[in-house]
């Protein structure tokens, strides 16, 4: 009987395990092209096909939903992160497949840009109540990453700020290159504008070495 129990209960988890990714997939694509302003709890869950009550058990409101839509990217991004140290690569091995793995994520979905693109705005609005979420979550494992990556190696101290502002700057116009790239193709103007594998590798290699550069001697 408790063989049964357990069971049951492991089969009611993978159920709503699965409910809630396909609960997800669907707030996403809806988001992504609509905006989380314009869509509603009504559209996701007929577009999941439950009823509402079905939705509101799993996810509180819209705003629940994307929270933890963007969790899940971040926890992708989280291992990938660990991983990544965990081969101890040097700072600007790191920093060139940080920039890879953002160049990636964009392209390999280009709903993830307008995604993104549309969180940012919703946050930014005065419709957005407690949905704010600034990242410093995920912004301060990057910081603990690379602080971790430049005591391994021969790279300044005293430059670490400077440099997780530029890498940061990078990952910015790097998301913002590949929307207008994929979605305003129009507004685009020249190729090489935009960011490829080799021109990230080579921002990377840049800022690192200038940050050592400009710091040697000891330079503030």
């Amino acid at each position: 009987m408790s063989q049964i129990k357990k069971t049951r209960k492991e089969d009611r988890m993978t159920h709503e395990q699965q409910m809630r990714a396909r609960i997800k997939d669907a707030a996403f694509k809806l988001m992504a092209e609509q905006g989380i302003e314009n869509v509603s709890m009504r559209q996701i869950a007929e577009k999941v096909r439950v009823t509402k009550p079905v939705l509101y058990y799993y996810f509180k409101d819209k705003e629940d939903l994307c929270t933890s839509i963007i969790e899940d990217h971040v926890k992708n991004f989280d291992a990938f992160l660990e991983t990544t140290l965990s081969k101890e690569p040097k700072m600007e091995d790191l920093l060139a497949q940080v920039f890879e793995r953002h160049l990636d994520f964009f392209f390999d979905d280009p709903r993830n840009s307008k995604f993104i693109a549309r969180t940012i705005s919703y946050a930014l609005s005065n419709k957005a109540k407690g949905f704010v979420k600034d990242g410093r979550d995920q912004m301060d494992r990057m910081h603990d990453v690379f602080g971790t990556a430049a005591a391994r190696s021969n790279f300044p101290k005293e430059g670490l700020a400077d440099f997780e502002r530029l890498s940061r700057a990078v990952l910015l116009q790097i998301m913002l290159s590949s929307y207008v790239q994929m979605h305003l193709p129009e507004a685009a103007g020249k190729q090489e504008q935009f960011y490829d594998k080799t021109s990230v590798n080579r921002l990377a290699r840049i800022i690192v070495l200038g940050i050592k550069e400009y710091y040697k001697g000891n330079k503030k």
